[in-house]
């Protein structure tokens, strides 16, 4: 794969750079800038990728998630078939044989997504994707660092103090990230609350039925809850749920890390020398893996359900289309862990689709519509873009 897009980049094949005299350094040198750029281009796909994959569905209601992911795998192992097809080491369009460990890999991703909807429901949006993403890149960063679950130790970050800062940097955005999308959605609610107030204490005061004012205030103040306040009990079961919900969160960006660990494993001989040593050859069945674990929660779900379940026939083609755009980000996934290393493809990977979707969502579909959001959203831009580029140049 490395020396055929060598060839397409420097115009050359490795045969024909050793037949033209050219001194072995330079051909190490110029695959070694091949093998980055390819790295680079895949980390770039799949940011891209995962940054516009929801897209297709961001009007649909998607309900409790479960006939999503089911549908959504279905356009995830489309992808699947296609690169097993295609982009494989096998000969004639022929599928690579199945890997029951690499599919136990896209199981372990799909278990992982299907605990986001009560994760959301719990702890809210901002703060489950801030804890599930930062958790998913530190697992993976550790894993490829530090060399663990079976995977050699990585050579190829040159630059250990760049990677280290980039990736606190990326961490750390993660944060201002949350702050914004809470403001964009906390702070227009609140506005909407306070003209219902004025609208009525205005209708109050025509109607002569003014509310009551002690010590020059007004005892009818605007508020904004956040949830009801119960008795004693009502309040630990809600701690309960945020705690499981925050638990969750962390196991579902550890399972997110963790999904390229065992296809990864088959590739490097951990079990056995019986299995192909190229990563492309084990896609086919990581997304097996991912479509089994989401049909059978989808199986599961209408036989406890029932009349009950949620089946909306008008999501079926968007979470095709998600599930494509989703599929074709993880085999460049897939590629960039080869090229660049775990510890440099993880925290890039996990930090462009926050850059993508914030000027998508300014550009294109009204959001971070509040000072404070742009605020925050500015300070994490600012802290994300030095790390993306310093994890970049800590392999040079």
């Amino acid at each position: 794969m490395t020396l055929r897009v060598a060839s397409l980049i420097t115009g050359s094949s490795f045969v024909d750079l050793i037949s033209e005299g050219t001194p072995g350094l330079l051909i190490v040198t110029k695959l070694m800038a091949t093998n980055l750029l390819f790295g680079y281009s895949c980390c770039l796909i799949a940011g891209i990728g995962f940054a516009v994959n929801y897209l297709p569905v961001k009007s649909c209601d998607i309900g409790d998630g479960i006939f999503f992911s089911a549908a959504m795998s279905v356009g995830i192992l489309l992808v699947g078939l296609v690169t097993g097809m295609f982009l494989t080491s096998t000969p004639n369009v022929e599928i690579p044989a199945f890997e029951p460990l690499a599919a136990a890999g896209g199981a372990m991703w799909m278990l992982g997504n299907l605990m986001c909807p009560y994760i959301i429901q719990t702890i809210g949006l901002g703060l489950g994707l801030t804890v599930w993403d930062l958790s998913n890149m530190l697992m993976g960063w550790v894993t490829g660092y530090f060399g663990l679950f079976g995977l050699p130790k990585e050579q190829d970050v040159k630059q250990p103090w760049a990677n280290f800062v980039g990736l606190v940097l990326a961490s750390v955005s993660l944060i201002f990230f949350s702050l914004a999308s809470a403001f964009d959605d906390f702070e227009p609610a609140r506005e909407v609350e306070i003209k219902k107030v004025n609208s009525d204490a205005s209708t109050a005061a025509s109607c002569g039925d003014l509310p009551d004012i002690e010590d020059g205030q007004n005892v009818q103040k605007p508020t904004l809850k956040h949830g009801e306040r119960g008795d004693a009990g009502s309040d630990c079961a809600n701690r309960m749920k945020a705690r499981l919900g925050f638990s969750m969160a962390i196991l579902a960006g550890v399972l997110f890390g963790s999904t390229f660990d065992l296809p990864m494993d088959l590739k490097n001989g951990i079990f056995g020398p019986d299995h192909s040593q190229h990563i492309m050859d084990y896609v086919f069945s990581h997304f097996i893996g991912i479509s089994a674990a989401a049909s059978f929660a989808l199986t599961v779900y209408i036989t406890v359900r029932g009349k009950k379940s949620q089946l909306p026939r008008q999501l079926i083609v968007p979470s095709l289309v998600s599930g494509v755009i989703w599929g074709i980000a993880q085999v460049a996934w897939f590629q960039a862990n080869i090229e660049v290393g775990f510890a440099i493809a993880f925290p890039i990977i996990g930090s462009l689709p926050g850059i993508i979707g914030l000027f998508i969502g300014c550009c294109c579909l009204g959001e971070v519509r509040t000072t404070r959001s742009r605020i925050f959203s500015l300070v994490g831009l600012l802290l994300r873009v030095p790390g993306v580029l310093l994890i970049a140049l800590s392999s040079v």
